[in-house]
């Protein structure tokens, strides 16, 4: 609990908060004439850094050293509130791709340790780096002299940020290469990612993720997992470690203890794993071990997750109901076994603390302050800076939390050597991996040109699919078809985005094999007739072969960023994460698959995403190919394609073989 004098200079700031936000109002509301509001405008900025100036030597030792420990996010930033006569709009999402005046003064006096960057903030190659940089200049002008760790999610496949730049299919692609290619796409995959990551002034990526996915109803994991085999997935994520800090961009491994057997997405909920200390240490911290052995990873990111076997003492939530701690807030976890057991002296951070895993059960405040008593050393996304009203509200957050753990400190004098401890840790790792740059910024924007989805680059990632691609079923060897015999070939897709890009592979395969181009129809789904188009069926009866598609990804926010989106998203209610409208769209499917197998027509479905999700479709079409690869993507050319459909029409005509191989069972 927060102290009565704490609680009324709380009170004191926001009514002060209040009243300056009145006084501005009034002032907008009745027109002062420009060169006052300039004049306004330039005392207000001059104000607001003589007292952030004045702030920053207030701040007492154990509040720097807490706001060393946290990571915010900068993706939204208003000046102010959009309002209008009939509602105010609640969340600010004007994204932030220059830094503002007001969060560089923050970063300057607070003295945080790194920030946290998502899609809506990187737009542009020559942007970033713009961005990047002045974030650390800010962060250098602080106290601490210190640079930020800058992070990102970049995990390729389903997880990524960036619209340019060579992402990848993701980990369950990779695993799929493994019996033929061992570690080599893991190593080459993230060592690629690090080098354009470095290019742009970032220095930390979330990833790999190293949990051993053995539930298939696991919604938030799946195939970001690279696989179901504890020892696979262990040798996979200590060469993506490598690959990634041999450009030194600090690796982190996630998500400790392991997020692989659950079916809640801790973005939405608290999962609990029951697994047994047997199954746990062969399982689930395996991967962890061994990565923290062969690969010296920078980084682990914790789990809001509950593991009974491995902590049952319980915690106290808002509601005033004892749960058992999650892993984020267990020091028998992130101390005892992490810290001290398994010998990790990196980065503990974190998962993001807005997510509903931690958000719905404690009060920003004492989630820090369990976390960083547990054994974090960063707090990641503790706290949200929307608006100018926010970094006021931001500094007394700081001051509650470093309160509360000073009341932590003196039932127990050891916390304060840990803390002293933790910060010395994470100014050791930005010494080694957050050097900026020296040369010019113009410089870094040429350099940078010349890494960012190469030639070379774009050629690895198709080479991944390449390898991959895992057929799954081929009834009566229909793959390869005789090409010579397709004429006609009708496509089932969503949306034109689809179509353009299956249809691009196709043209390019047959005239590879020197063939005449076959007409190509299409069922579009989200054309507005599509419906009627599919019940008439004249386009599929008219065709030698159907192509189908379907995105089986288990929906996530972390595909669209975070716990954020469910407030932004769909008027508050949980957002459409997937375009593709999984009832009916997979309905329509069946019916048109069926159609296929009416009329005797050769039906080929290609899955984008989970493998799980695909035992409805053995018995009505005749092959399928799964790519674990749902991006498609722009070229050089302006045209729409995606590596997945490549090889997958390659498959096809027979212009080589499916080489992936399943890393998981399926039920």
């Amino acid at each position: 609990m927060i102290s009565n004098s704490l609680s009324k200079n709380i009170l004191l700031g926001i009514t002060f908060l209040f009243f300056s936000t009145y006084l501005f109002k009034v002032s907008t509301c009745y027109g002062l004439p420009s060169n006052q509001s300039s004049n306004l405008a330039s005392n207000s900025s001059s104000n607001l850094m003589t007292k952030n100036n004045n702030r920053a030597k207030q701040f007492s030792d154990l509040e720097r050293q807490i706001a060393t420990k946290m990571a915010l996010d900068i993706r939204y930033f208003c000046q102010e509130m959009v309002t209008n006569k009939t509602k105010s709009v609640p969340h600010c999402l004007q994204p932030v791709t220059k830094l503002p005046d007001a969060l560089a003064e923050m970063i300057t006096t607070s003295g945080i340790g790194s920030v946290v960057l998502f899609a809506e903030n990187l737009v542009s190659t020559k942007q970033i780096i713009q961005l990047t940089h002045d974030l650390q200049q800010a962060a250098i002008k602080s106290t601490a002299g210190q640079p930020l760790i800058i992070s990102v999610d970049q995990e390729g496949g389903r997880v990524v940020r960036f619209a340019k730049a060579t992402s990848f299919a993701g980990n369950m692609a990779i695993g799929a290469t493994y019996p033929e290619h061992g570690v080599k796409f893991a190593a080459e995959s993230s060592a690629i990612i690090g080098k354009e990551l470095k290019a742009l002034g970032i220095n930390n990526n979330y990833a790999p993720v190293v949990d051993v996915n053995t539930n298939a109803d696991n919604p938030v994991i799946n195939t970001r997992s690279f696989g179901e085999d504890p020892k696979r997935v262990a040798e996979l994520g200590a060469a993506a470690v490598k690959g990634f800090q041999q450009h030194s961009v600090m690796a982190t491994l996630k998500h400790f203890p392991g997020h692989g057997d659950t079916h809640v997405d801790s973005h939405l909920g608290l999962p609990i794993v029951e697994h047994d200390l047997v199954t746990i240490t062969k399982q689930d911290l395996a991967p962890f071990q061994w990565a923290i052995k062969h690969s010296d990873p920078a980084m682990i990111m914790t789990a809001h997750i509950q593991y009974p076997a491995l902590d049952n003492s319980t915690i106290e939530n808002i509601n005033g109901e004892h749960i058992v701690r999650p892993a984020t807030m267990s020091r028998k976890i992130l101390t005892d076994l992490l810290r001290d057991e398994m010998a990790f002296d990196g980065i503990i951070a974190t998962d993001a603390l807005d997510m509903a895993g931690i958000a719905h059960y404690f009060d920003e405040v004492t989630a820090v302050v369990e976390t960083f008593v547990a054994g974090a050393d960063l707090a990641v996304m503790p706290f949200k800076i929307r608006t100018n009203e926010d970094i006021d509200k931001f500094y007394l957050f700081i001051k509650a939390v470093a309160q509360m753990m000073q009341q932590k400190i003196t039932d127990n004098n050891l916390l304060s050597v840990e803390l002293t401890q933790s910060v010395a840790r994470i100014n050791r790792y930005k010494a080694n991996y957050c050097q900026l740059p020296k040369s010019s910024i113009a410089k870094q924007f040429m350099e940078a040109e010349q890494f960012i989805a190469t030639t070379a680059h774009l050629a690895l990632e198709q080479a991944l699919a390449d390898n991959a691609v895992v057929l799954l079923i081929n009834k009566r060897t229909t793959l390869p078809v005789e090409v010579a015999k397709v004429a006609r070939i009708h496509l089932f897709v969503l949306n034109w985005q689809e179509f353009r890009a299956l249809k691009q592979a196709i043209i390019a395969h047959w005239q590879k094999a020197g063939l005449p181009i076959p007409q190509v129809s299409a069922t579009v789904i989200s054309e507005g007739d599509a419906k009627k188009q599919l019940a008439r069926g004249e386009k599929l009866t008219k065709a030698d072969l159907m192509i189908a598609t379907i995105d089986t990804k288990i929906a996530s926010v972390v595909d669209i960023g975070g716990a954020e989106d469910l407030l932004t998203s769909n008027n508050g209610k949980t957002p459409m994460l997937n375009e593709q409208d999984k009832v009916s769209y997979e309905q329509l499917l069946s019916e048109q698959l069926q159609q296929a197998q009416q009329h005797k027509i050769a039906s080929i479905l290609i899955a984008k995403g989970s493998p799980y999700l695909l035992t409805p479709y053995f018995e009505i079409t005749d092959a399928i190919l799964v790519t674990f690869d749902d991006r498609i993507l722009p070229s050089a050319e302006g045209q729409d394609y995606s590596p997945g459909y490549n090889t997958s029409v390659a498959i096809v005509v027979g212009e080589q073989k499916a080489l992936g191989k399943l890393p998981v069972s399926l039920k």
